[in-house]
């Protein structure tokens, strides 16, 4: 099991099973317990589209997933069906955002603008609002490793030798 993607309210996890089997397996194929899974999986999963207070819901499954950020992904189903989400954007106005866009963005960091268009209404006049901003530009996720073992985010042009460590 990989964790993909982790938010405040949400967790993506990659996991290894059965191929023969598709998505709906679930955790079957990686549980070593199966007698105390089975006796206990009520307590943290939800069936059907029913939601439980720290439990765990499964709202997409696919065979695999890109993720850029937590609420950035594209998910693939045994289907060949696409579920796409990204952020901020309104994907209907932006048919630029697609499964290319993800993969130009891992491996070039290429940053994709989009352009969102909405309708506001203030003191009584509706205006059409178009704001443009970047739509796909991935997250930094590198750390660097101080001395004492702890990490501090990455900055440009700093290095480990740029922080102070209080003893």
């Amino acid at each position: 099991m990989h964790v993909v993607q982790l938010d405040t309210d949400s967790l993506t996890l990659a996991i290894s099973g059965d191929k023969n089997r598709g998505p709906e397996q679930r955790f079957d194929a990686v549980i070593k317990d199966i007698e105390f899974y089975n006796k206990n999986k009520g307590y943290f999963f939800s069936e059907d589209d029913q939601r439980k207070i720290l439990g765990v819901h499964i709202e997409k499954q696919g065979l695999n997933c890109i993720a850029l950020s937590p609420k950035n992904y594209i998910i693939n189903d045994e289907r060949g069906d696409v579920s796409l989400v990204a952020k901020g954007v309104i994907l209907r106005q932006n048919p630029q955002i697609n499964q290319q866009t993800f993969v130009d963005n891992i491996k070039s960091g290429a940053v994709m603008k989009v352009t969102n268009t909405i309708l506001a209404q203030k003191n009584k006049i509706m205006s059409k609002l178009s704001m443009t901003k970047n739509g796909i530009s991935g997250s930094l996720t590198k750390m660097i490793v101080l001395e004492n073992q702890s990490c501090c985010p990455y900055i440009t042009g700093l290095t480990a030798k740029d922080y102070q460590i209080k003893q």
